[in-house]
């Protein structure tokens, strides 16, 4: 049996805003199918008489042949499904995200919401983090937004994705909806209160504690748990926004998800950060003590091409391709003292010493050199 001879059934899901179409063909697509309505209800599934647009082809069979065949095709292929439950919600959720590509920003998060307000909690994490687990318990107190991918549009709107997800209790049951397994529903209108990244301890350890993060750390933590940043249009500033928003951004160190609960209640009770609009913080800029370029054969140094380069209280990060540096503040000074140009090594000093004076211990040469050195270690710098 090929995948184009056998019986077909579509169902259409809504993810992160975008409709994905889920084709399933097979001896048991009819029940298939419905399976797929009642474990995706909350993302607005229902039946349609064709696949159009982004698609998802899926084929449950109980001939390994058949299996393999559609498999070879580009199909999700298995015997029930419970074992393709798990390929089907990444299969749309990559969809999804594709779609989205250069609009939203989307981070590897799961969030729940006050049920009345909508202000969510953000737990940010990769596999093995706790994140699921998290989300299926804290979504027995608060409202279930997602335990996969947060995505915020320009205004920090949260986009609701509300997926089915795996049973704690009986995971061989496949992917299930959040109503079976008893989790709030969240309002429509959802903003960020407060984004924890999630340091699950399994031992030794007595939790949960909160640490605020410097907001280039938290930047850079954030970075490297988002998707298609790149794509973004100025993506640093976007993720200092988000960091603005809700306040800070905090690293909770916990070991059960039951932790959280009391955790979570205590931030989303904190009033908002800001109820008006504040002006974003104004590029860092160039202050000219270098001087003219010199041509006595001096090592000279410049800015490489940056994605993206943000500045927070003097602290700065940067985005060199698909990854994000987090620098120190006098790495960030020699960054904007460059600008767009060029110097030496002595004509930084020099002007490190017009603006802070000599330093505590050893001199301002050495100590520029060390952080050039490091600046061109890790791409930041070049040296021309």
């Amino acid at each position: 049996m090929t995948l184009s001879a056998s019986p077909r059934h579509v169902v259409a899901v809504t993810a992160l805003g975008t409709q994905v179409h889920v084709e399933v063909a097979g001896g048991n697509a009819g029940s298939i199918a419905d399976d797929l309505l009642r474990a995706w209800s909350r993302c607005d599934a229902r039946r349609v008489d064709d696949a159009q647009g982004r698609t998802v082809r899926v084929l449950v069979d109980d001939d390994p042949a058949v299996i393999d065949d559609a498999a070879a095709h580009g199909a999700i292929a298995g015997p029930s499904g419970p074992v393709v439950g798990d390929q089907v919600a990444l299969a749309v959720t990559l969809q999804a995200m594709e779609a989205n590509e250069g609009d939203l920003l989307m981070l590897r998060a799961a969030a729940v919401a006050d049920p009345e307000t909508g202000r969510c909690v953000v737990l940010v994490g990769p596999a093995g983090s706790g994140r699921s687990t998290a989300a299926r318990t804290l979504a027995r107190h608060f409202g279930y937004v997602t335990d996969d991918t947060v995505a915020f549009t320009t205004s920090l709107d949260l986009v609701a994705y509300s997926k089915p997800l795996v049973s704690a209790d009986e995971p061989g049951l496949g992917l299930q909806s959040p109503d079976d397994l008893g989790l709030r529903e969240a309002p429509g209108d959802l903003r960020p209160a407060a984004v924890l990244l999630l340091e699950r301890h399994s031992e030794d350890f007595v939790p949960p504690v909160l640490t605020e993060l410097p907001t280039a750390e938290a930047i850079a933590h954030l970075s490297g748990n988002a998707s298609y940043l790149r794509s973004l249009d100025k993506p640093l500033h976007r993720l200092a926004a988000l960091v603005e928003e809700v306040g800070a951004v905090h690293r909770v160190d916990y070991r059960e998800a039951d932790d959280l609960v009391a955790v979570t209640q205590q931030l989303l009770n904190h009033p908002p950060v800001r109820d008006v609009e504040v002006a974003p913080a104004p590029e860092p800029t160039v202050v000219e003590l270098l001087g003219p370029d010199t041509a006595d054969g001096s090592e000279r140094v410049r800015r490489r091409e940056f994605v993206d380069f943000h500045v927070s209280d003097g602290i700065g990060c940067v985005m060199l391709g698909e990854s994000v540096v987090a620098l120190s503040f006098l790495a960030t000074r020699i960054l904007t003292l460059l600008g767009e140009g060029s110097a030496t090594l002595d004509q930084l000093a020099e002007a490190l010493l017009v603006e802070f004076g000599e330093p505590e211990s050893g001199d301002a040469r050495s100590l520029v050199q060390t952080h050039v050195d490091d600046l061109v270690e890790v791409g930041v710098l070049d040296r021309v």
